[in-house]
């Protein structure tokens, strides 16, 4: 990043602004990747878990007890990671873990 010397040129103001807003740009950019990657691995986290409960009280194996989540989210047109929630909060109450 060029330094602003004084007396400052009209180009050179506009130049560094120009920089600095792209750069703020960049910035934002990443901070929402950083915040998405952040939410997907919550989000699969969360599918783990659920897919353990399913496994534990129905007694799948991990790719059944995927596939019947995806095919219940589908069912009830929730994103996978909405319904697994509902699961793990379900056993929670339950107090099915304990």
């Amino acid at each position: 990043l060029a330094y602003l010397i004084k007396p400052i040129q009209d180009a050179e103001l506009e130049t560094t602004i120009a920089i600095v807003s792209r750069r703020f740009e960049e910035f934002q950019e990443l901070r929402q990747e950083a915040a998405t990657l952040r939410q997907a691995l919550e989000d699969r986290k969360l599918i783990e878990r659920a897919k353990g409960v399913l496994m534990k009280l129905a007694n799948l194996d991990e790719p059944t007890a995927f596939r019947r989540l995806q095919k219940l989210a589908s069912q009830k047109n929730l994103r996978l990671a909405e319904l697994a929630a509902m699961i793990v909060a379900t056993e929670q109450a339950l107090a099915l873990d304990a």
